[in-house]
């Protein structure tokens, strides 16, 4: 009765998107803090003064404010938001489809941190993490990609929930720590809905998937993926832009900067990018961290993106952007990042969506 519920709500909505309405979300946290909502405005573009930041080295004479260490106490691990009461349970990674046929997602506004990887074709799609927020209705989820193995190997045996995968790339996810809450493993957990085009039609909701994780095998708690800000706000230097283009290829994305509700807000083909309650995506913190790809080794059709090592890296928050690089050495470890004078960026606290793109496809909007 319940899903049938949101069900109906999910197909109301995405006939009131299509005629150009938006709705007002409720958001049911696990913490206490909550998120406002936004409106969605015609945002101004200048095409003047793009500047191409996919290449260029590390070296620089920018000074970046940082944090000398993480605050740790009393911080959700994965948006750094202070807290009384902090979840030590595992992450749940959700891989989410971002086909044009998939819009709107649901529960995509509730997650802590996003990932937007290569696939196929130039499109893309969405490895999401919860953790402090919880959602009653999440997807379309869809199968997994070789990509997202380094992406599993640093959160301590998270949940990971989705569609399956060829042979190939099952095979190999099983030399890996995890606790499997995908819709081969736990059918009940999933629902399909049928008014939407197959195969973008698969979904589940946070708490059907950490009941089956809770039953299949114990996972721990994420670390600190991101080093965030102390007692003191984060002072960005003074580099302030309007936003950023992402051109993946089939899939082409803008952020711009919405100075009242100090967050990025996503528009993806030329329209802005809603949720299913009819809430535009909006994050507090972007990071370009550009890698490069490879052949699947599952699957030759397949892009594999290269997570270990380092590279260029850009992190925009406040409506600023500091330049400089990533760096993860070891499969365990969390990706780290540095401004050009190689001093840890600090970050503010929120959520975080990390795009990986290759090296010439993004553009910094002045």
């Amino acid at each position: 009765m319940y899903r049938c519920a949101r069900r109906c709500s999910l197909l109301l909505l995405v006939a009131v998107i299509s005629a150009g309405c938006a709705g007002t979300p409720p958001s049911s946290r696990l913490s206490s803090s909550s998120t406002s909502t936004l409106e969605i405005a015609v945002l101004e573009q200048s095409t003047e003064d793009i500047t191409d930041v996919s290449g260029g080295d590390r070296s620089g004479d920018t000074a970046v404010t940082t944090a000398s260490e993480a605050v740790e106490l009393d911080r959700w691990p994965l948006t750094g938001v202070q807290d009384e009461g902090i979840g030590t349970w595992p992450v749940l990674i959700a891989k989410i489809d971002n086909h044009d046929r998939a819009r709107p997602q649901a529960g995509i506004n509730s997650a802590d941190v996003v990932f937007e990887e290569i696939v196929e074709g130039g499109l893309t799609r969405f490895a999401a993490l919860f953790h402090s927020q919880q959602t009653d209705l999440l997807g379309p989820i869809r199968s997994v990609r070789t990509s997202d193995f380094d992406l599993l190997r640093n959160l301590n045996r998270p949940l990971f929930a989705n569609s399956g995968g060829n042979e190939a790339v099952l095979r190999l996810l099983q030399e890996i720590e995890y606790v499997d809450v995908s819709s081969n493993a736990a059918i009940d957990a999933y629902e399909r809905i049928e008014e939407r085009p197959s195969p973008h039609n698969l979904f589940s909701d946070t708490e059907s998937l950490r009941t089956v994780g809770t039953s299949r095998g114990e996972g721990g708690s994420p670390p600190m993926m991101f080093v965030r800000e102390g007692v003191d706000p984060v002072v960005a230097p003074p580099n302030p832009i309007s936003g950023l283009d992402i051109d993946y290829g089939s899939t082409f994305v803008e952020y711009r900067w919405d100075q009242d509700n100090k967050k990025w807000v996503r528009s993806q083909n030329g329209t802005p990018h809603l949720d299913s309650d009819g809430v535009v995506v909006a994050p507090d913190v972007i990071i370009v961290q550009v890698v490069s790809y490879g052949r699947s080794r599952a699957d030759g059709r397949s892009p594999e993106a290269v997570l270990l090592g380092e590279g260029k890296a850009l992190v925009f928050f406040n409506g600023n952007v500091i330049e400089g690089f990533w760096k993860r050495s070891e499969a365990n470890e969390v990706t780290e990042y540095f401004d050009r004078d190689g001093q840890t960026i600090a970050m503010p606290s929120g959520s975080v969506w990390i795009a990986l793109p290759r090296v010439g496809q993004v553009e910094i909007i002045e």
